[in-house]
């Protein structure tokens, strides 16, 4: 992404609750980038390496291709970099892992970045010593060594990682890159397609052994790639859901982008993958009316109509006037052929306050089909009233006898 900024991508995407053009675009984008991954390994272990490339930096154009979509997502709203941008993000490992170990590589980062170099040096080190069976702290200690083109000592780093955790693919890309840096590209293909097969998915490592194969076959050396063929229902999507939960319990309005993507947009799954993140930020905060009303509405969405209905009751039992839930389960029981349930939860949304003049309209074919015509006229009348220049509402007032 080009511009990640939280404000840019919560105006454009949550901002009024109704454009979803950013939002197809960076869905698109995610799944484009997957293509050309896949396409990229395919033309690797077709030996076109000079093909190979071009698709892999085609695929680094969309985006991040190593995360599910919502880590991705939750990534572009709240404006994180991408896994891999060097001195900024920690390993697979640590993030798993115990606590006085993360935080000891993030202060050593921290100084680091307040440009106290050796300070950081010096706290990695330490780290090291007391610990030294611990693949993350060798690999992180290696990075740093390389911005200061230490490239023996990070070298040897990166092998120690390696040797303790084979498939820490972050220090076989960086062990790749120090071979590159001796000139031994033959060496740094075999790096590199470990960290392909642990990581398949990872545009960024495709087109680095896409590189180091052709500078090896171009100095003399026979290679022959055999890469693992990409599958993006590979990545750990557990992880993206419970970011973009977090991110939706605070910016709840973003599932609307969603809701305004038009049928056949994007795959029906994208709206599954939204239910699972939703229910992740129920358990977290049961009592939370508008994330029950958001998960009635991604039912809807999904054709599961009576769990619509159950999750929007459960809304009003929280917040008897939460109107948008009230109005919800009137069309939810419209579309369910419940007509008396319908206007009688219409209603209760125009007592709380929700004079629309689409509520009033649905009412008046509520009353209109039911009979009671002079309810009808009447609802009808007050749609124009809020909206004079509603047509339908203009038609079904004209249709009726006397209106």
């Amino acid at each position: 992404m080009d511009d990640t900024s939280p404000c840019r991508v919560i105006e454009a995407i949550a901002g009024d609750g109704r454009d979803p053009g950013e939002l197809v675009r960076l869905i698109k984008s995610h799944f484009a980038a997957a293509r050309q991954v896949g396409r990229g390994v395919c033309l690797l272990n077709a030996g076109e390496y000079d093909k190979a490339r071009e698709a892999f930096l085609e695929a680094e154009t969309h985006g991040s291709t190593d995360r599910s979509l919502p880590e991705y997502l939750a990534a572009c709203l709240l404006g994180t970099r991408g896994p891999g941008d060097a001195v900024d993000v920690l390993g697979e490992s640590v993030r798993s892992g115990e606590d006085e170990t993360r935080t000891t590589i993030r202060h050593a980062l921290a100084l680091w970045a307040a440009g106290r170099r050796e300070d950081a040096l010096t706290t990695l080190r330490r780290a090291v010593a007391a610990d030294a069976e611990c693949a993350e702290l060798h690999f992180q200690l290696g990075t740093l060594l390389t911005c200061l083109d230490e490239y023996e000592e990070a070298e040897l780093r990166f092998t120690q990682a390696v040797s303790i955790d084979r498939n820490h693919a972050e220090a076989l890309m960086s062990l790749a890159m120090c071979c590159g840096v001796r000139g031994e590209a033959a060496e740094a293909v075999v790096h590199l397609q470990r960290a392909q097969a642990r990581r398949p998915n990872d545009a960024r490592i495709g087109l680095l052994l896409a590189q180091a194969a052709k500078s090896a076959r171009d100095t003399g050396h026979a290679v022959e790639i055999r890469a693992t063929p990409s599958d993006p229902r590979s990545i750990n999507e557990q992880r993206g859901i419970e970011e973009l939960s977090r991110v939706i319990e605070n910016e709840p309005d973003f599932v609307d982008a969603f809701l305004s993507i038009p049928p056949g947009e994007v795959d029906e799954g994208v709206f599954a993958m939204l239910l699972k993140t939703l229910r992740a930020a129920l358990e977290r905060q049961p009592e939370h009316a508008e994330l029950h009303y958001h998960c009635g509405r991604v039912l809807g969405r999904l054709g599961r109509h009576e769990d619509a209905i159950d999750a929007n009751v459960r809304a009003v039992q929280l917040d008897p006037r939460f109107t948008r839930a009230l109005i919800e389960l009137g069309k939810l029981y419209q579309r369910t052929n419940r007509a008396d349930d319908a206007m009688t939860r219409l209603e209760q949304a125009v007592d709380a306050g929700a004079e629309y003049a689409d509520v009033y309209y649905v009412l008046g074919n509520l009353y209109r089909a039911c009979g009671n015509l002079t309810r009808a006229r009447s609802a009808y009348r007050r749609a124009l009233d809020i909206n004079h220049y509603y047509a339908d509402a203009s038609r079904a007032l004209a249709s009726l006898p006397g209106g």
